[in-house]
């Protein structure tokens, strides 16, 4: 994968509210892009977790760190998780 630079700026009075240097404020933007992208379904887990600059097992301790749920499903996805249950419990039993 080839990596691609992007660039904008950030008005100095925010880095000081935010009490961070640009290198850090740039990493937290970086992962709170990447919660958002994978909140959103724009990105999967893996790829949220390349743009975050974290494993995938790291990405999962920042989302939990973010009380952001590492799955979430809609009623109609838990709905057919439901039914598989219900059908892999016939099967087996």
């Amino acid at each position: 994968m080839q990596p691609y630079e992007v660039k904008f700026e950030v008005p100095f009075e925010v880095l000081l509210n935010l009490h961070k240097s640009p290198v850090e404020a740039a990493a937290d933007i970086r992962r709170q892009a990447a919660i958002r992208y994978y909140k959103t379904r724009v990105l999967s887990l893996g790829k949220a977790a390349e743009l975050a600059e974290m494993s995938r097992f790291e990405f999962i301790d920042y989302l939990r760190f973010n009380n952001e749920p590492v799955f979430k499903y809609s009623d109609e996805e838990l709905e057919e998780i439901q039914n598989d249950a219900i059908v892999l419990g016939q099967i087996l039993a």
